[in-house]
């Protein structure tokens, strides 16, 4: 053996026993502190959570300024969730805090791309100042993540509409109604849409069955009753502003509507004395009266269709 080498240590059985329960105790000891990791990360999760929680309860009852605190407490215990971060934002700018709110709805599309509810609250911030184009991209990206939220679909065709893109509004609005046949508020809009692109029978139709499925509003049975009158449909449109009439007698606007369908009729008479008891408009009203005659104006005139 050349010199310096160091001849190999042979273990006894008894020392080679004592290593192997020295590494097994080792073994356990580091699967017990792993174990203990992951309960305390999920311990701290649960608490997180349960912040949020309590910030929506905050938010619910009015305490804004409380809601921030657990929502910031959230957020400290996991920097990269992003709905903790896009409930912040929501705080902050029910606050009006409107700079740290959209800076926390950015962190969280950062850390979530797909996360609609930051997409459609970053959206909604960008529709309130009037920044349409920056909100209609996020609508589409959440319903893109979200295709089954009939809300969701919803405020990208009611942007669209209100950034004069009708048609492709009209047929996203289409989805919508078709995801939710029963809903009388996306049918009324729906109807709304219609009238202005100029399909009347459509309009009405869709007015019809927002009537319908909300007997009890008054005002999508005089919507209805416009569209109708704007197609011919004179008897339609009389029953349906007097129904209207029966729900608020003392609605004047409705009353003068009622004297331009007796009008249409020929019945002058009635026409007339429907007016003398509608008597003076105060602006307001005018406005209103004068939207529905322009409705209806649409089919005397036969309102091009797009």
């Amino acid at each position: 053996m050349a010199t310096g080498e160091q001849e190999p240590v042979e273990l006894s059985v008894g020392d080679a026993h004592e290593r192997e329960r020295a590494l097994e105790h080792h073994r356990r000891m580091e699967a017990e502190d792993e174990e203990r990791r992951h309960e305390d990360m999920a311990l701290q999760a649960r608490t997180a959570y349960l912040h949020m929680r309590l910030g929506d309860f905050y938010v619910r009852t009015g305490k804004s300024q409380r809601s921030v605190g657990e929502y910031k407490r959230a957020v400290k215990m996991d920097p990269q969730n992003a709905l903790f971060r896009t409930r912040l934002g929501d705080a902050y700018i029910l606050m009006e805090r409107i700079e740290p709110g959209m800076a926390q709805y950015r962190r969280a599309i950062k850390i979530d791309p797909e996360l609609a509810e930051a997409r459609i609250a970053l959206g909604d911030l960008y529709h309130r100042f009037g920044m349409n184009a920056q909100a209609l991209e996020q609508y589409r990206i959440a319903v893109g993540s979200e295709p089954d939220r009939v809300y969701y679909r919803f405020k990208l065709a009611d942007t669209m509409a209100g950034a004069g893109y009708l048609t492709p509004a009209a047929a996203e609005l289409r989805k919508v109604v078709a995801m939710a046949p029963q809903e009388p508020f996306y049918r009324f809009r729906m109807g709304d849409l219609y009238l202005r692109l100029g399909l009347l029978k459509e309009a009405t139709s869709e007015l019809l069955t927002a009537a319908r499925l909300a007997p009890f509003d008054d005002y999508y049975l005089i919507r209805y009753a416009a569209a109708a009158l704007a197609t011919g449909g004179i008897v339609e449109s009389i029953d349906a502003i007097r129904t209207a009439l029966s729900m608020d007698p003392r609605n004047r606007c409705y009353q003068v509507l009622l004297a331009d369908a007796y009008a249409e009729a020929g019945l002058e008479a009635e026409a007339e004395a429907m007016l003398e008891k509608a008597g003076d408009l105060d602006s307001y009203d005018m406005q209103f009266v004068t939207q529905r005659r322009l409705e209806v104006s649409r089919g005397e005139s036969g309102a091009a269709r797009v």
